[in-house]
C-alpha cells in the first residue's frame, strides 16, 4: 500500500512537472515576435527568418537582428496622452499629431554609442533623417520603449535601425 502511494505521488509530481515545462519553454501565446524585421503589420508578426520584402529600399541584416533582439516595432500614441506602455497601440500608420513611438526588446545588452537610426523617405528615394550619433547609454536586454512628437509629413517612410554598420530592421510606415 505504502509502494502505490508514493508510485501515485511521484507520477503527479512528474505530471506537475511536466506541465510546469511546458507552460514555461513551449506553451506560450505567440506575441509579436520579431515584428518589424522587414514589413510590419499591425496584426501579424514575422517569423525568424521572414522572406526578403522586395518593396524595401534595403534589406536588413537578419543574422544580426536575431542575435540582439527579439523585436523592434513601431507604435503610437493618440495626441495628447500621457506615455504609458499600455497605451501605445502598434501600427505602421500615423496621422499628424499623433506622438510616434518606438518599442525595441534586446536579447542581450546593446552597447553605448553602436544603436543609431535613420528616416527614408519612399516617394523621394532619399534619407529625410540620416543617421546621426549613436544612442549614447548601453541598452537592454529587456524593453526599451520611447515616444516623441512625429515630425514627418504626410507620404511614406521606411525608419531605419543600425547596430554599428549593419542594418538590422527596416520599418516602414505611413503618415496620412
Amino acid at each position: 500500500m505504502n509502494n502505490k502511494l508514493l508510485y501515485v505521488i511521484i507520477a503527479l509530481l512528474v505530471i506537475i512537472i511536466a506541465g510546469g515545462a511546458f507552460l514555461f519553454f513551449g506553451g506560450k501565446a505567440p506575441d509579436d515576435k520579431n515584428q518589424g524585421i522587414g514589413q510590419p503589420t499591425p496584426s501579424a508578426s514575422v517569423s525568424e527568418t521572414p522572406a526578403v520584402d522586395t518593396n524595401l529600399s534595403e534589406q536588413p541584416n537578419r543574422v544580426k537582428f536575431n542575435e540582439f533582439f527579439s523585436s523592434i516595432y513601431l507604435a503610437k500614441l493618440p495626441a495628447g496622452a500621457k506615455f504609458e506602455p499600455s497605451k501605445i497601440i502598434k501600427t505602421s500608420n500615423f496621422v499628424i499629431g499623433d506622438q510616434f513611438c518606438m518599442s525595441i526588446n534586446m536579447k542581450k545588452q546593446v552597447l553605448a554609442n553602436t544603436f543609431s537610426s535613420a528616416v527614408y523617405d519612399v516617394d523621394a528615394k532619399q534619407e529625410i533623417q540620416p543617421r546621426g550619433g549613436a544612442f549614447p547609454q548601453a541598452m537592454g536586454p529587456g524593453n526599451s520603449t520611447g515616444c516623441q512628437s512625429l515630425d514627418q509629413s504626410a507620404g511614406k517612410y521606411e525608419y531605419k535601425f543600425y547596430l554599428n554598420d549593419d542594418l538590422v530592421a527596416v520599418l516602414p510606415f505611413e503618415v496620412k
